[in-house]
C-alpha cells in the first residue's frame, strides 16, 4: 500500500528491500483489551526475528503514535499528511531486543509462550534476528 497508494508520504521514495516487509493492517475488535495490541506487535516482532527482517514499514492513523509508544514499539515516522483525525503517516519499525522485552511485558506474555505460538504457526523456530539500532 505504501508504494501503490501512499508514495507521496515518502516524497516518492519507494522502500524496497528483501529485509523490509510491509505491515499496514493493524486492526482490533471493538472493546479488545489493550494487551491484545501489544500481542499483535509481539507477533510482528517474532516474524521479523524468524525471517531475518530489519524493518516493517506501514501506513497508520497518526493517533496510533501514542498507542505504539505505550506498547513499547514506536516507528520512525517517514512522512505525514492531513490534519486532525484525518492525519496519516508512514512509519518504519526496526527490530530491537530491548523493545521486545517491553512489548512482552505489555502483552503479559512470556518469551517461551510467544516462541511456542510462532513454532506452531510456522513450523520453524524463532531465531535471534537482526537488531537495528
Amino acid at each position: 500500500m505504501v508504494k501503490d497508494h501512499f508514495l507521496h508520504l515518502t516524497d516518492g521514495v519507494a522502500l524496497q528491500s528483501a529485509d523490509i516487509w510491509e505491515c499496514t493492517r493493524f486492526c482490533l475488535a471493538p472493546g479488545a483489551q489493550s494487551r491484545i495490541a501489544a500481542a499483535l506487535m509481539l507477533a510482528g516482532g517474532e516474524v521479523m526475528r524468524a525471517f531475518d527482517l530489519t524493518h516493517f514499514v506501514g501506513v497508520f492513523d497518526h493517533r496510533m503514535t501514542r498507542i505504539y509508544r505505550m506498547i513499547g514499539s514506536s516507528p520512525v515516522v517517514l512522512g505525514e499528511a492531513g490534519k486532525g483525525g484525518e492525519r496519516i503517516a508512514v512509519g518504519l519499525w526496526g527490530y530491537n531486543p530491548r523493545d521486545r522485552s517491553k512489548v512482552l511485558q505489555r502483552a503479559g506474555l512470556s518469551s517461551a509462550l510467544s516462541e511456542h505460538w510462532f513454532r506452531r504457526a510456522f513450523d520453524r523456530p524463532v531465531r535471534h534476528g537482526k537488531a537495528v539500532g
